[in-house]
């Protein structure tokens, strides 16, 4: 029976995502524009906390991670405006790529890799 869990819990482990604690550099494409923000995430568990600073100035963003499905969001101010972002990706090769919706007012794409 032993031998049985400790198969089982090996052949679980790469179905885990790894820890995205640390500091990211992002690339980001908003229709041709482009921009390079840094994110720092701290994974505990499946909660993500940190913050982003870029052209939107900083933030404290908060997420969740779902296996290799991730998400974060922050507010900040554009404009005069304030404009809740949300990124959600997924995580491969040590690499974080997909989405960023900036208020239902624009859309991105974006890659994040580990500084």
């Amino acid at each position: 029976m032993k031998l049985l869990m400790a198969i089982l819990f090996a052949l679980a482990l790469p179905l885990c995502a790894a820890d995205l604690t640390g500091t990211w550099d992002v690339a980001v494409d908003i229709a041709g524009n482009t921009g390079n923000p840094v994110i720092t995430l701290k994974q505990d568990g499946n909660s993500l906390t940190g913050s982003y600073k870029g052209l939107l100035g900083e933030a404290p963003l908060k997420g969740k991670v779902d296996g290799d499905n991730v998400t974060w969001e922050f507010t900040a101010e554009y404009g005069g405006d304030k404009i809740h972002v949300v990124y959600t990706g997924v995580v491969a090769n040590g690499a974080i790529s997909g989405k960023i919706d900036f208020g239902g007012q624009a859309e991105g794409t974006f890659t994040a890799k580990r500084k």
